[in-house]
């Protein structure tokens, strides 16, 4: 089974992204301009590294983590995450989690947002409103949604997240017609829900994001 995981690099071999603290002892999802392809399902991690820093966390039980390359690799492979990408290369793609119409902010930017985050934490895990990818695009565009109720930042998230009519469908006919059409609609949504051309996202400096994330829950 593919497992994509998404970190943000630092340079010097070294690479901050956000675990699932539930699975932190498997290994869990590691949270881009690059993310990693991994065939193995079975979350096993390292048991050793010769780098002081690598799986550290400043603020413990966080999931922001600090690993070196070669451990957030593990067996998989590296492909770097593409940003401000037109609408049929977005498309074209057939996994979700590799690209984005958002752009980029600079190298510095990106750097600091994420040190800022791994050094002072960040929201809590949850696999469909704050992964491990949407903790990567937040550090490339400073972009949160505004939505109280589904941030769905992710691509990944938003390409199986259901819609309202997902759970209307009750006749057999109608159930066809669902799953018949599961793979276009969900191109759909991951299409109209890019972080790129949502109209409910707004930049938020990291430095006001937790104070930012506590006034949506009020």
């Amino acid at each position: 089974m593919y497992e994509t995981c998404a970190g943000i690099f630092i340079g010097e071999g070294k690479i901050i992204h956000f675990v699932n603290t539930k699975r932190a002892a498997g290994g869990g999802h590691f949270s881009a301009p690059f993310s990693r392809f991994s065939t193995s399902s079975s979350g096993e991690e390292k048991t050793s590294c010769s780098t002081s820093f690598c799986r550290s966390e400043k603020v413990d039980g966080s999931g922001v983590r600090l690993s070196c390359l070669d451990c957030f690799l593990k067996e998989g492979t590296l492909c770097r995450f593409e940003y401000q990408v037109s609408r049929e290369f977005l498309l074209a793609k057939m996994v979700g989690g590799t690209c984005t119409m958002a752009e980029s902010d600079s190298p510095e930017e990106v750097i600091y947002r994420a040190t800022y985050l791994h050094e002072n934490g960040y929201g809590k895990y949850d696999v469909m409103n704050n992964n491990c990818e949407d903790f990567a695009l937040y550090c490339k565009t400073g972009l949160w949604s505004t939505d109280k109720g589904y941030q769905g930042r992710s691509s990944q998230a938003n390409m199986v997240h259901p819609t309202s009519q997902d759970n209307k469908h009750k006749d057999l006919a109608e159930n066809v017609i669902r799953y018949a059409t599961a793979i276009p609609r969900a191109f759909s949504k991951r299409e109209d829900k890019d972080l790129g051309v949502r109209k409910d996202v707004v930049k938020v400096p990291v430095e006001e994001l937790s104070s930012f994330c506590a006034s949506l829950k009020s």
